[in-house]
């Protein structure tokens, strides 16, 4: 099984702590989670290690590596009990039969690379290789994410390294480099990026890969839900568009084929999914600092954690303070009491109503839906012993979604020197994005492409809502259909897009944009929900799934005093949709890159039967 990586030597997992100038190793049993220590380095092993089990040579499983600061790098790879001998630039530095190992002392901004083995160095079939680069410095805190919530909105008109054009469309390609740094120094867009390099290398160091490897379990495991059939990756599933589901709307409890992940998920009943929002990737939730949820209802404020829920505030502040797993493990409690979504807690005889019915139904029913004899091993492991409670169920489960981070894209290559990382078209889609003219940066500045506060987007109302009162509206945070601006790295793989997954290609979602009110009347005129995958097969499908639609979108159009837009031009939002696809990681894109499996746990049951061993609409493994 995949294991993550524990920081050695750094302060607070901090990328400004001190590293030791030795390499070290960080040593686990084989089992499940396991003790830490380190082991000095030791080049007296044979170079003909072996499998302990088939006698044969073999490459560790999943390699994959990482910073963890300006002076340090981790890797991982697949448990499996053999010992491995660890190089660096073909010199071997460490040998250790763990999973992870912590390579200290490095200089700053400088890449290496790794072999792993067991056997032949130059054996490609008994070697893995990674390469991983430091951060540029080792004095960056890594408390700062790359958001903006003030951006820089100046035109093209008013910069002479853009000739004074009115549109990215009239420059040059020999001007296009000249230009594009220009806005990018504006944008300070390389500090930006700095700072959420160090935020997520600090994120990645704090995580103990026992906890990781126990929330792994936890989130592929239908032992959380009232039915023993839905698991938090029933909708968030590493392989499927970043961790997320490919669906408008989720369908979450009582599915015709529990195993069966995005297009094609039933419940058999419902033809529009009772889940009204869109379920958002869990890749990159790591990096958000000021809410969750499309209405930032899981907050961090000044006082602390802020949710519905009293209980559960103050049991995540009691278990991680405000830190880095406050936001994760506050929203992980949620989705196991929506009865949507996970469960119903009503069925137990518990009042859905009250705080303390949703927090008795955690404890008595879904923490002691997990057997200690199943479960103890991994929790023993994660936390010194085998008690088992809701709280550590949602911590674990955090700390396993902190490491999920997809930030390497072609667009961040360019901001860092690299100017054949982009084509000229999506040069002058970056230019259309950053320039005033276009209000995209309104809601999507700096690295992280997020303001993170919500925003009024006027969106076109679909699905069942969150009115109370049936009506089908969801006004979302501030009562005029305001949302948080999800952040756009990775967003061409995380449709549909919308709060409802409204919108069936990223065009779509990007032209919304130019005259929202003209946006509105198209979608319903056209009947474009049913364009939707979800809904393209569904009889009477507009009535259905958005019944008051349009008068519902137009009573919040003119909450918000109406819209001016961009006027972009077609080929203008062409070029933005093309910029949008340079902020793809390519590993995130590949479903078998290293980086996505280990993520997605071996198909073995789990550690008591119930584990969610997905398949897609076409009966495919995932």
């Amino acid at each position: 099984m995949p294991l993550f990586l524990l920081a050695v030597g750094c302060s607070s997992g901090s990328s400004d702590g001190g590293d030791s100038s030795d390499a070290e190793t960080v040593e686990g049993d084989t089992g499940s989670g396991g003790n830490t220590g380190t082991d000095s380095d030791d080049n007296t092993g044979t170079d003909t290690d072996t499998d302990t089990e088939t006698g044969q040579s073999s490459a560790p499983q999943e390699l994959i590596a990482n910073a963890f600061s300006g002076t340090s790098i981790g890797l991982s790879w697949q448990r499996d009990g053999v010992t491995y001998r660890i190089y660096r630039g073909g010199e071997k530095i460490a040998e250790t039969s763990s999973a992870f190992y912590v390579d200290q002392g490095l200089s700053v901004n400088t890449e290496y690379s790794y072999a792993v083995t067991s056997g032949d160095l130059d054996n490609d079939e008994q070697t893995a290789r990674a390469s991983a680069k430091t951060l540029i410095n080792n004095s960056n805190s890594g408390l700062n994410n790359g958001a903006v919530t003030v951006p820089v909105l100046e035109r093209l008109v008013n910069l002479d390294e853009c000739k004074n054009v009115r549109s990215a469309l009239d420059l040059l390609d020999e001007d296009l480099d000249t230009c594009l740094e220009a806005m990018l120094e504006l944008n300070n867009m390389a500090g930006h990026l700095q700072d959420m390099r160090a935020f997520a290398a600090r994120v990645r160091s704090e995580q103990d890969p026992a906890m990781i490897e126990l929330g792994m379990r936890l989130f592929y495991s239908k032992s959380l839900s009232a039915n023993d059939d839905v698991a938090c990756a029933s909708c968030h599933h590493a392989a499927v568009g970043c961790s997320g589901d490919n669906l408008s709307m989720p369908v979450g409890v009582n599915p015709v084929d529990s195993a069966l992940i995005g297009p094609g998920r039933s419940d058999g009943i419902n033809e529009v999914p009772i889940v009204p929002r869109n379920a958002q990737p869990i890749c990159n939730v790591g990096l958000w600092s000021q809410g969750l949820f499309w209405d930032n209802r899981v907050a961090l404020t000044d006082r602390g954690v802020r949710t519905d829920s009293r209980d559960v505030s103050l049991n995540t502040e009691a278990a991680v303070g405000t830190g880095t797993l406050a936001l994760m493990m506050a929203q992980a409690h949620f989705p196991i009491t929506n009865p949507a979504e996970m469960g119903d807690v009503t069925q137990f005889g518990y009042d859905a109503s009250s705080d303390s019915g949703n927090t008795n139904y955690r404890e008595d029913i879904v923490a002691a839906n997990l057997g200690r004899e199943s479960w103890s091993a991994l929790f023993s492991a994660a936390f010194g012993d085998d008690q088992i409670t809701f709280s550590r169920i949602a911590q674990a489960i955090a700390a396993f979604e902190a490491v999920q981070l997809f930030i390497d894209n072609p667009f961040f290559d360019y901001v860092d020197g690299d100017s054949s990382a982009l084509d000229s078209d999506e040069k002058r889609g970056a230019i259309t994005f950053m320039s005033g003219n276009s209000g995209c940066t309104n809601c999507h500045a700096g690295a992280f492409f997020t303001s993170e506060g919500p925003r009024p987007a006027n969106y076109p109302q679909i699905g069942i809502g969150t009115d109370e009162n049936g009506s089908g509206a969801d006004l979302g945070a501030n009562g005029a259909g305001a949302f948080r601006p999800p952040t756009l790295l990775n967003v061409a793989i995380t449709g549909p897009w919308g709060h409802s997954g409204q919108f069936a290609t990223l065009r779509r979602n990007v032209e919304h944009y130019r005259d929202r009110a003209a946006s509105i009347n198209q979608y319903y005129a056209n009947s474009e929900m049913c364009d939707l995958a979800q809904f393209e097969h569904l009889a009477n499908c507009a009535t259905k799934v958005a019944p008051n639609g349009l008068a519902l979108s137009q009573a919040i159009l003119a909450a918000n005093g109406g819209d001016a837009g961009n006027n972009l031009s077609d080929t203008e939002i062409d070029l933005v949709v093309r910029f949008l696809g340079t902020l793809t990681d390519p590993d995130a894109a590949n479903s078998a890159s290293n980086s996505i499996r280990t993520l997605i746990p071996p198909r073995d049951g789990g550690p008591d039967g119930r584990q969610l061993d997905a398949k897609d609409g076409a009966g495919n493994a995932l």
